[in-house]
């Protein structure tokens, strides 16, 4: 049961990596023998898979990586690396997450899955996201991981990026999660569940609302980017550690918001200061939240 993240870091001509990833005591993230540099995003999101993988005593999660300023070199490199990443690291979660949203490549990646890692479920967040659904293939997801805008554009068919649906973004114009969700899956817009992220994040079976998380609140997380990244990796952690895909998404809701209040958040801390905070809260929680006992 192994999860492979695959995902670009913002690094210009930043060298494509395969390998498992692990965190450093000093808090720092490798794949294999490189260093990934720390910002949110991947690395937000790879240390919150780890720190649930560590906890849970499953395999690390291995990463597919490459620097990505934005001009899309990083994002071919791993697709067209992608057929032997799955043949070697035989994947039972493959999570496509800070990628630039190519609808052609997204395609072949699906089609190098289902081939190379038959059965392997599907998550997507960030622009892996949005060339899931603009390709049409959201469907085929498990699990994906959006925001207010975001859910706005899975709900939306003409829309083919979240900035078309801006309107949404700070939930100000009729937004309706149970609604949007319920649209987003008719209109094949959604994976068969959705996190929605927010001030009360919405988990969604095939279009239907069927539990919220919003406890504890802790205001100050929305302005430290990285968090929704974290959210996406212990949802893919649990997801790969065989957890049901609804508790897999209320545990890692829990688990991000409580990380949040354990650390005492501000908007002065990172991403990593939440990764560090998941082994206390893993600890002291996740049994009663879902069975899943310290191994």
């Amino acid at each position: 049961m192994t999860l492979l993240v695959v995902a670009t870091y913002p690094v210009e001509g930043g060298p494509l990596v395969l390998g498992p990833a692990f965190l450093e005591t000093d808090g720092s993230l490798r794949v294999g023998d490189a260093a990934v540099p720390h910002a949110q995003g991947t690395a937000a999101m790879l240390g919150a898979a780890c720190a649930a993988s560590r906890y849970l005593g499953t395999s690390a999660p291995w990463a597919l990586i490459a620097g990505d300023i934005g001009r899309g070199d990083g994002t071919r490199a791993v697709f067209n690396a992608l057929p032997a990443a799955l043949a070697q690291a035989r994947p039972s979660v493959v999570a496509f997450h800070y990628l630039q949203p190519i609808m052609a490549l997204m395609r072949e990646a699906v089609g190098a899955v289902e081939r190379e890692a038959p059965g392997a479920l599907l998550v997507a967040d960030a622009g892996g996201m949005y060339a899931a659904k603009a390709a049409g293939l959201a469907s085929r997801f498990e699990l994906m991981t959006p925001d207010v805008g975001e859910l706005g554009f899975l709900a939306d068919p003409a829309a083919t990026h979240p900035a078309y649906v801006s309107h949404y973004l700070f939930g100000t114009d009729g937004f309706d999660p149970v609604k949007l969700s319920g649209l987003a899956h008719e209109r094949g817009g959604a994976a068969r569940v959705l996190i929605v992220k927010g001030e009360i994040d919405h988990i969604a079976e095939q279009g239907e609302v069927v539990a919220t998380v919003a406890e504890p609140l802790v205001p100050a997380l929305e302005a430290i980017g990285g968090t929704g990244d974290t959210l996406a990796g212990l949802a893919s952690a649990f997801l790969a550690a065989g957890f049901p895909t609804l508790d897999a998404a209320v545990c890692a809701a829990r688990a991000n918001r409580e990380a949040g209040r354990v650390m005492g958040a501000t908007p002065a801390m990172r991403a990593r200061d939440l990764v560090a905070a998941l082994p206390d809260v893993l600890r002291d929680n996740l049994c009663a939240w879902s069975g899943a006992c310290a191994l």
